[in-house]
C-alpha cells in the first residue's frame, strides 16, 4: 500500500503585527533604532505593532510599504508577513460587509488619528474664510459715525457750538468739508462758528477703502439782537 502524502499550509498562529514585534525583540532592536533605520516616525512602528494599520495611512499599498520596511531594517525577507497581512484584511473586510457593525469597531477607533487630524485642518480653513470674510466685509461697509453733540435743531444764543462724535480708528473726518483730526480710538471735538439763523453741518467720515457715511445736522443761532426785536413785538401787542 502506498502512502499518500498531502500538501499542509503551515498558517502563522500570531497575527501579523504581534509577529512585527516578536521579529524585532528577537533582533535585539528597539524602535528607535528601528527608526532611525526605516526613516519611519516611532508612532508609526507601533501602530504596526499593535495592528493600527490604518494611522499608518488609508491606502492598503502605503500599509504593504511600511510592514516591507520594517521586516527588511529586521535583515528578514518581508514575503510572508505581507502575505499574511493580506490575508487578514481580506478577512477583515469579508466580515465587515458580512456582518456590518460587528468585529468593526476597532478599525473606527484606528481611524480616529486622523479624524482628528481632519477636523483641526477643517477648523484651520474654515477660521481663514472666517478672517476673510470678515476682512471682505469690513472694506465694502461705510464706516459707523456717531455725533454725540450737538442735537439735530439744536437752538442756541452761542456764536459757536462743540461737535463730538465717534468713529472707528483711522477714519478721516471732515465738517462742511473742512478735515478735523480725530484720536487713535477714533473720538473727535471740533469747535465751528456759528453765523445767525440756520447753520447746516455736514458731518462726513471716510474710511482707508474710499467708503463714507454722512449725517447732515440743523443748529440754529439766534442772536441777542434776535431775542430784543422779539421783546419789543411783544410788548407793543
Amino acid at each position: 500500500m502506498v502512502a499518500v502524502f498531502k500538501k499542509k499550509c503551515l498558517v502563522p498562529n500570531k497575527r501579523v503585527c504581534l509577529r512585527l514585534k516578536a521579529a524585532r525583540e528577537a533582533a535585539g532592536i528597539s524602535l528607535c533604532q528601528l527608526e532611525t533605520r526605516t526613516r519611519i516616525q516611532k508612532k508609526y512602528l507601533q501602530a504596526l505593532e499593535e495592528c493600527r494599520f490604518d494611522e499608518v495611512g488609508q491606502a492598503f499599498v502605503y500599509q504593504k510599504n511600511f510592514i516591507k520596511k520594517y521586516v527588511q531594517a529586521l535583515g528578514q525577507n518581508p514575503e510572508s508577513f505581507l502575505q499574511q497581512f493580506t490575508e487578514e484584511e481580506s478577512t477583515l473586510k469579508h466580515a465587515c460587509n458580512k456582518h456590518p457593525g460587528v468585529g468593526c469597531k476597532k478599525t473606527h477607533f484606528s481611524n480616529l488619528p486622523n479624524i482628528i487630524r481632519f477636523l483641526l485642518v477643517g477648523t484651520a480653513v474654515l477660521s481663514v474664510f472666517i478672517y476673510l470674510g470678515n476682512h471682505i466685509r469690513h472694506i465694502l461697509q461705510a464706516p459707523e459715525l456717531s455725533i454725540i453733540s450737538p442735537s439735530n435743531g439744536l437752538i442756541t444764543v452761542e456764536n459757536s457750538v462743540a461737535v463730538t462724535g465717534k468713529t472707528p480708528p483711522e477714519t478721516k473726518i471732515t465738517i462742511n468739508g473742512e478735515p478735523i483730526q480725530n484720536d487713535e480710538k477714533g473720538n473727535f471735538n471740533q469747535t465751528i462758528d456759528l453765523s445767525p439763523g440756520i447753520n447746516t453741518l455736514v458731518i462726513t467720515a471716510q474710511n482707508k477703502h474710499g467708503k463714507t457715511t454722512e449725517e447732515t445736522m440743523h443748529v440754529i443761532y439766534k442772536t441777542n439782537k434776535q431775542f430784543s426785536l422779539r421783546e419789543q413785538f411783544d410788548t407793543s401787542r
